[in-house]
């Protein structure tokens, strides 16, 4: 290694070190964060997210700072300031049913040690979360070799220091997607949604951990939700038997009998100009 990769390599070092030390709070001493995990529901995985959701937001809902000792005293509380944090790294589904998610895979977990977790505040600032987020998703890994504590977050943390996250909340799907993909040329633009429900932003990992196309959660295979609400993709994008991707506007004669299969590349679309800035042309 040369001297000049040598030193950025432990400039880099450094810096990491530091921000840790900037997330470690002495005040920050809860320690009952080591509740009963959700009941088993081990089921094959396919995919990865990563779900961040924005720290302000959350600490305003629990109704101002929190004292030290507190669950949320980190968080809320104490010395550093957050903004989008980094809620977990979920194994989901399979790809055309992604709501069928596997969770809490090993069942209870035995209480992880608090000095294991300090590593990871910078990220997600909550031993409470951290233990939640290992025992109910962490089990359940793809690969064994992550199911250990120390491998899960550290996986979890790298693709997080891979992302630049925006400064500010984001609520706007479209806005928000365009500045991720601005600012992380690595994301494909189907690879980040917004959940408007958890109001929170998703990026979409395969099983190598490369990103790609989301499939969205609550639609079927078509386009459907789980509830018949055909609006859950306003405009569909299919691939022909000749491989020409088209596009399906509600007010096309076959939009409703046009089925989008995730695993074949086939997308969902909120509006025209996204079909279209996504190389795909209007259905004859």
């Amino acid at each position: 290694m040369s001297l000049t990769k040598l030193f950025a390599a432990v400039c880099l070092a450094l810096v990491a070190v530091l921000a840790h030390a900037d997330c470690v709070d002495p005040k920050d001493t809860y320690e009952s964060y080591n509740v009963v995990a959700d009941p088993t529901q081990d089921r094959p995985s396919e995919f990865y997210v990563l779900s961040y959701s924005w720290a302000p937001s959350y600490c305003a809902q629990k109704g101002g700072q929190r004292r030290p000792g507190q669950k949320d005293y980190l968080q809320c509380g104490g010395k550093a300031h957050f903004g989008y944090i980094l809620h977990g790294l979920w194994p989901q589904g399979s790809v055309v049913k992604p709501n069928d998610y596997p969770r809490a895979c090993g069942g209870d977990q035995p209480k992880i040690d608090r000095a294991l977790l300090a590593k990871y505040f910078c990220m997600t600032p909550s031993v409470w979360l951290l233990q939640h987020e290992f025992e109910n998703h962490g089990t359940c890994m793809i690969d064994q070799h992550l199911r250990t504590p120390e491998a899960y977050f550290d996986k979890a943390l790298t693709l997080h220091n891979a992302l630049h996250l925006p400064s500010r909340q984001m609520t706007n799907e479209a806005q928000g997607k365009a500045w991720f993909v601005l600012h992380n040329p690595q994301l494909p633009e189907d690879s980040v949604y917004f959940d408007r429900e958890a109001k929170e932003w998703r990026i979409c990992y395969d099983r190598d951990f490369a990103p790609f196309a989301c499939p969205r959660p609550g639609e079927q295979p078509g386009g459907q939700s789980g509830n018949g609400d055909a609006n859950a993709c306003p405009v569909k994008g299919n691939i022909s038997a000749k491989h020409r991707k088209l596009y399906f506007e509600p007010s096309h004669p076959t939009y409703a009998s046009v089925v989008i299969d995730f695993s074949k590349g086939e997308r969902c679309f909120d509006n025209v100009e996204q079909a279209l800035a996504a190389g795909w042309k209007k259905a004859p």
